[in-house]
């Protein structure tokens, strides 16, 4: 359980929907938008987007430069502390915290490569160091077959994690994120589950709860637990775990679901794709490296050209 600051307060207010699947009174902040509120809450002299909290509609009018429609839409999402309040309870009876980006747990390499479109706030549940550290992420969608081979070249990126440090990354859905987590249950590698969705009951799944048990996984997601994955969540999750990792292996994708962003924003420097899966094609276009099989001596190598670019745990006020 945290203890939040004023900012920390303000970046929940504004950006998340307290009730899943359902229309709020005022629509929550993108992180596009919340970005360009806190660029212009400086420009204003108000310095922290916390300080908006308590200001009524006029006062928001006149110090922010807005048309009334929009003060109003900030005043109502402020408004709702009493409904946060039990918000958080729930999460945190679930085992679910919240981390914003001003909290020392939030990500700082999140931070560093999304830049902008850096999800202000965070669900997190298990350890929230295991964010800091290094990790592989392996990645792939539902409602495709996962062939022998690719189970294999899961397995020796499970092996090859554990015995270099690493932790692994995925995304929870069915298919290779299936196999990955049966990779790591059956070795000795810690597991992150990025999800689109649906973290509450995906936190209940026997595979996850045996590897919370002992003490090797940690979950998080900019999605309500509640919601469930659409094509934009998984866009979104996908920003958070390219971002996140040092490497990630595309086993399965349909091109639709941020890898080209990943590429071309340098959200991972180190992006390889498996090429027997047709679809994969255009990705390996954008600039992917192709694979086709993994072994460790291939993994050993591959590992030699991936960047230092893990950051300081410096405080966050000098990056927000």
């Amino acid at each position: 359980m945290y203890s939040y600051s004023d900012d920390s307060y303000a970046a929940m207010l504004l950006t998340l929907s307290l009730a899943p699947n359902k229309d709020e009174y005022a629509r929550p902040f993108s992180t596009r938008e919340y970005r360009d509120l806190v660029e212009r809450v400086r420009a204003a002299g108000l310095y922290r987007i916390g300080n908006l909290i308590g200001k009524d509609i006029s006062a928001l009018m006149n110090l922010l430069e807005l048309p009334e429609e929009e003060a109003y839409r900030i005043f109502v999402l402020l408004s709702r502390s009493v409904v946060l309040s039990y918000s958080l309870e729930g999460f945190w009876k679930n085992g679910i915290n919240i981390i914003t980006e001003f909290e020392n747990d939030y990500p700082i390499r999140l931070k560093s490569r999304a830049g902008v479109l850096a999800a202000p706030v965070l669900f997190v549940s298990g350890d929230a160091d295991e964010l800091k550290k290094p990790a592989i992420g392996i990645t792939g969608i539902s409602g495709v077959a996962t062939t022998e081979k690719m189970k294999s070249a899961v397995t020796e990126i499970e092996r090859f994690a554990n015995e270099s440090g690493y932790r692994i990354m995925t995304g929870g859905e069915h298919g290779v994120s299936r196999a990955v987590e049966n990779a790591v249950l059956n070795g000795k590698s810690r597991l992150t589950s990025a999800l689109a969705g649906s973290m509450k009951q995906h936190l209940l799944r026997e595979e996850i709860r045996k590897l919370s048990d002992e003490k090797r996984f940690c979950s998080l997601s900019s999605e309500h637990p509640e919601t469930e994955a659409a094509l934009p969540q998984y866009i979104s999750r996908n920003r958070l775990l390219f971002a996140l990792c040092e490497a990630v292996f595309v086993f399965t994708t349909d091109g639709r679901r941020g890898e080209s962003e990943a590429i071309k924003s340098r959200l991972c420097d180190n992006i390889y794709v498996y090429s027997p899966y047709d679809p994969n094609a255009a990705v390996i276009k954008k600039g992917a490296v192709p694979f086709e099989e993994l072994c460790a001596d291939m993994l050993r190598s591959m590992s030699k050209h991936w960047p230092e670019s893990r950051l300081e745990q410096l405080s966050l006020f000098d990056l927000i």
